[in-house]
C-alpha cells in the first residue's frame, strides 16, 4: 500500500470538506413565463449557462434543478409558468414544497421576473408572490428587458416599476429590480441592473449563504477578492504562529493543510470546479519546500544569520506569497485570461510573487491589504 498516496488522498479530502463548509451553497428559485429572459439573467450573473454546464434534474412535472460545477450554486428552474393555466399561487407553491425533498434544502431565495413589455403586474402574479414570501422564502421581483441608454432606463418601465412599488408587494428593497441582460450594439441599448439584482439577492438570502453568493456570481470580482483576502489573512496569522518556534526548513510541510485548505476556499470562491482540488494540493505540496527555500534564501541575503530555520514572519510570509498568487491565478481564468491546466502560466505568476520577496520594500507593489466582507 503506498501510505503516501493515501495521505494526499485524506489531504485532498479533508479539504474539498474544509472549502465546502466555508462556501456551501445557494439554492435560488426563479420564476417567469415563457420569454420573460429568465435563461438571459442566469447566464449574466453567474458566467455560464447554468443549465448546459451544470448537473439538470427534475424535481417537479415544471420545475427542474440545476446545480453549478463548483458546487456553489443550485437553480430551481421553473419552466413554463404561464398565466391563465389554472392558480397561480397554487402551481407555484406545490412546485416549491415539492423541491424542499431530502438532498434538496431549503430555497433561499426566489427571483420572480416579469418582462417589462407587458407593463402589467397581474393579480394573480401578486398574489403568487405574497404566498411565497408567507414561506419565509424572499422574493426579488425582476422587470427584465428594460432598455437604457446612457444609464437611463426607459421611462416606460420606470412608470411600471413604480406602479409596482405602489402596490407594496412584499418584495426585497420594496421595489422591482430593473434589468436587461444583454445588450443591443444595433439600437445602442446597454446591458444593466445586473449589480442592483446581486446586490439585493446577497443581502436578503441568510447570512450563511451570502459567500456562496459571491462564489457563483460572476460579475463582481471584487467581493471575491474580499473574501479571499480575508481567509489570506487568516491563514498567514495561522503560519505565523506556527512558526513562533523557529522550525527547520525541511519542516515546511507542517504549513502544507493549512495552505492546501486556503488554497481550496480560494478556489471554492473563484468557482473553480471541485475536481481541480486535487492538483492544487499537489501544487501546494510540492511548492511548500521551494516557497520556503525561496523565503528563506531571501531573507538570508538581506539579514544575516538567519541560516535555515523558518520564522513565524517567514512562515506567514511564505503562506501570504501562495495564497495571493493563487488568487490572482484563479481571478484570471475567471476573466478568461488564462486557462487552468496552463501550469506555465500559473508557475510564472506564482514565481512573480516569489520574486517580491528578494526586492526590497520600496520596490514591492503596494497593496492595501485584506479587508473583511
Amino acid at each position: 500500500m503506498n501510505h503516501t498516496t493515501d495521505a494526499a488522498d485524506d489531504l485532498v479530502l479533508a479539504v474539498e470538506a474544509e472549502a465546502e463548509s466555508a462556501v456551501g451553497r445557494v439554492n435560488i428559485a426563479i420564476f417567469g413565463a415563457t420569454g420573460a429572459g429568465k435563461s438571459s439573467l442566469l447566464n449574466a450573473v453567474f458566467g455560464a449557462d447554468v443549465a448546459a454546464t451544470g448537473v439538470g434534474s427534475p424535481v417537479t412535472s415544471g420545475t427542474a434543478q440545476y446545480v453549478n460545477p463548483a458546487g456553489t450554486l443550485a437553480i430551481y428552474d421553473g419552466a413554463g409558468f404561464e398565466l391563465g393555466q389554472g392558480n397561480l399561487a397554487k402551481d407555484l407553491l406545490g412546485r416549491i414544497k415539492k423541491s424542499r425533498r431530502p438532498g434538496n434544502g431549503l430555497i433561499h431565495i426566489a427571483w420572480y421576473c416579469v418582462n417589462s413589455a407587458t407593463a402589467r403586474l397581474e393579480p394573480s402574479q401578486a398574489q403568487a408572490i405574497r404566498k411565497v414570501a408567507d414561506l419565509g422564502i424572499p422574493v426579488v421581483l425582476v422587470l427584465t428587458k428594460v432598455d437604457a441608454k446612457a444609464g437611463a432606463a426607459d421611462p416606460a418601465a420606470v412608470e411600471f416599476a413604480e406602479a409596482i412599488a405602489a402596490m407594496d408587494l412584499p418584495i426585497v428593497g420594496g421595489r422591482p429590480v430593473l434589468t436587461a441582460a444583454l445588450s443591443n450594439d444595433f439600437v445602442g441599448t446597454e446591458r444593466h441592473g445586473l449589480e442592483a439584482l446581486l446586490d439585493a439577492t446577497y443581502r436578503a438570502v441568510p447570512e450563511a449563504q451570502r459567500v456562496a453568493v459571491a462564489a457563483a456570481q460572476k460579475i463582481d470580482l471584487a467581493i471575491k477578492a474580499r473574501y479571499a483576502r480575508s481567509w489570506i489573512a487568516g491563514a498567514v496569522a495561522f503560519a505565523g504562529g506556527v512558526g513562533a518556534t523557529p522550525i527547520p526548513l525541511a519542516d515546511a510541510a507542517v504549513l502544507v493543510p493549512a495552505q492546501a485548505a486556503l488554497m481550496a476556499k480560494i478556489s471554492a470562491i473563484y468557482d473553480i470546479p471541485k475536481e481541480h482540488t486535487a492538483a492544487i494540493v499537489g501544487a501546494v505540496t510540492s511548492a511548500a519546500g521551494a516557497g520556503g527555500r525561496a523565503a528563506v534564501g531571501s531573507l538570508a541575503k538581506l539579514i544575516p544569520g538567519v541560516g535555515s530555520l523558518i520564522s513565524g514572519s517567514v512562515a506567514a510570509t511564505i503562506t501570504g506569497v501562495m495564497g495571493e498568487g493563487w488568487r490572482a491565478v484563479s481571478e484570471r481564468v475567471v476573466t478568461g485570461d488564462m486557462e487552468l491546466a496552463d501550469a506555465d502560466q500559473m508557475a510564472s505568476v506564482v514565481k512573480q510573487f516569489l520574486s517580491h520577496l528578494s526586492a526590497p520594500q520600496s520596490e514591492r507593489p503596494q497593496d492595501a491589504g485584506p479587508s473583511a466582507p
